[in-house]
């Protein structure tokens, strides 16, 4: 009897470890709650699933906004399937205007996750090169936060009565604090150390901004002119890095 009860204990003890397993195999494939992304995934998904148009071209139900529609588009300098992060408290981004037919009137707005808006300038430019927009200072520090995702649009108006014919591009900015070291070497670094710096830790927006101030220092220009190409080129936008600047006149913000 003795050696039977052993047997008998032996064999629950053993029932009793496979369902323990089972349970363990059912929790991995079925885990209760879901696990906070990582660093990792989210870099696999840099843009947070929000949607960015970088690129429209050519005249829309036969208007003439845009005076090579064929071959010319407005762009956006940005990576087209990438969240653009900025460090500084000020950014500007940057955008190509193609030849329009006369000058033309191009309407900024940014506004957050919620759909508010927070900043709305209007610009005038006669194209063609590439223009920017600075989102003031004081917009940030009193109404953006850091670790938030903000939504910006570029119109050019074709027609200020039927803004439904508007050329339009948009994207996604983020702040984020850049680290302490990155930081100290940014103090010291020259234009094209900290244009590259910037791309390492993925500030797109204060990289171009970086090179775009660049280009008007003669002893680095040529230098200058090949980073912002490579820049251009990392992202699709080779065929762009040749154009000029242009100045656009704010006239209403």
């Amino acid at each position: 009897m003795k050696n039977i009860k052993s047997i008998s204990a032996k064999r629950t003890g053993f029932y009793g470890t496979l369902i323990a397993l089972n349970c363990m195999l059912l929790g991995l494939a079925h885990p209760a709650t879901a696990e906070k992304p990582t660093e990792e995934s989210q870099a696999a998904n840099p843009n947070y699933g929000l949607p960015t148009h970088r690129r429209d071209g050519g005249s829309r139900n036969g208007n003439s906004c845009v005076a090579d529609a064929e071959n010319d588009s407005l762009v956006a300098l940005i990576p087209e399937k990438t969240l653009g992060f900025n460090a500084s408290t000020s950014p500007k981004l940057f955008f190509y205007v193609p030849p329009v037919s006369n000058q033309k009137t191009l309407e900024f707005v940014l506004r957050n996750e919620q759909d508010e808006l927070l900043y709305e300038a209007f610009l005038t430019t006669e194209g063609q090169g590439i223009m920017s927009v600075e989102v003031p200072a004081d917009i940030y520090s009193q109404q953006l936060e850091t670790e938030q995702n903000y939504h910006w649009y570029l119109s050019m108006i074709c027609n200020p009565q039927q803004r439904s014919r508007d050329i339009v591009v948009e994207g996604w900015m983020r702040q984020e604090a850049i680290d302490m070291n990155a930081k100290q070497e940014l103090d010291s670094a020259d234009t094209l150390e900290k244009a590259e710096l910037y791309n390492q830790h993925g500030f797109w927006y204060d990289a171009v901004s970086v090179l775009a101030e660049g280009h008007n220092s003669n002893e680095e220009q040529p230098m200058i002119q090949d980073k912002w190409s490579e820049l251009l080129q990392s992202v699709g936008l080779a065929d762009l890095a040749s154009e000029p600047f242009i100045e656009s006149e704010l006239v209403q913000n």
